[in-house]
């Protein structure tokens, strides 16, 4: 299926991931055909397919493959080794009816490449679908937006290939999608407060916050839902703790997106005394 950003707007995930089919590297390396999944018994095949998916329709070299594979110590036998694990993977994905169809590994110098139909892929899935949240946020459809986002949000499973992270390449895309799911995480919520989903946030930017101690951005966003409920007190209190954990941990006084926030509550607090003040 060829999607092109720009043209009719997409409505969520059904139209951009064929049915029955998915490659998963947003959490532990996983593959679904039909309802089940399919597991690789090895973790140096897991580690292959990895290495290759990360770079779809390119060739890998082999030199590239068995640094992943055995970092920068590979045996002697390396290069013949690498050849039978090939050989396996192939022959795994002629079994569960994958090759051919859904993706082909083919030999070519100066290595190998995964030639796949990207549909089935999470990490393009969810690069096309922030791209149309971008784009429908860019045109004021924040209501479509915020669940583009969202549809994006669901397709992580826990921490990008989750267990196969030793290698440089794999580590560098893990830590790329987990930082692009942390922006699309802030900006479905920057979405969502400009929807005025004030009360629906609390809860989830507490949690978020509890979690990540050290985040100015989610306690900012945290400080303004709380503000806009009526508990400034609570946010003023939330800021708090957040500057307290960045003197003890990192050293360091609040950014300047928290210092704002800070200022705005107690800005608007000042106004509000003084106004009932002078209507006394």
């Amino acid at each position: 299926m060829t999607l092109t950003i720009g043209e009719q707007p997409a409505r969520g995930l059904a139209d951009v991931t064929p049915r029955g089919v998915a490659l998963r590297l947003l959490g532990p390396l996983e593959i679904v055909v039909g309802s089940s999944e399919v597991a690789l018994p090895q973790r140096k095949l897991r580690q292959l397919l990895a290495a290759l998916l990360v770079r779809p329709n390119a060739t890998v070299s082999n030199e590239a493959l068995i640094r992943e594979l055995w970092g920068d110590r590979p045996p002697t036998t390396a290069l013949a080794a690498l050849r039978v694990y090939v050989s396996q993977l192939r022959k795994f994905l002629i079994r569960h009816e994958l090759d051919g169809r859904w993706c082909t590994l083919r030999t070519r110098a100066p290595g190998y490449q995964l030639q796949v139909n990207e549909g089935i892929l999470d990490t393009v899935c969810f690069d096309r679908l922030c791209a149309m949240a971008a784009e429908s946020a860019a045109a004021g459809h924040h209501e479509l937006a915020s669940r583009q986002y969202r549809e994006a949000l669901d397709l992580r499973r826990g921490p990008t290939l989750e267990g196969l992270r030793e290698s440089s390449a794999l580590s560098g895309t893990a830590l790329q999608y987990d930082e692009a799911w942390m922006t699309a995480l802030k900006r479905r919520i920057d979405l969502d407060l400009e929807l005025g989903r004030h009360l629906e946030l609390i809860g989830e930017l507490s949690r978020l916050v509890a979690e990540n101690p050290l985040s100015e951005g989610f306690c900012a966003r945290l400080m303004t839902v709380l503000h806009r409920s009526g508990r400034s007190g609570d946010a003023l209190a939330s800021y708090r703790r957040t500057r307290a954990h960045l003197i003890e941990e990192l050293g360091i006084e609040p950014g300047l997106e928290l210092r704002m926030a800070h200022q705005t509550v107690l800005a608007d607090d000042k106004a509000f005394h003084t106004a009932m003040r002078a209507s006394a």
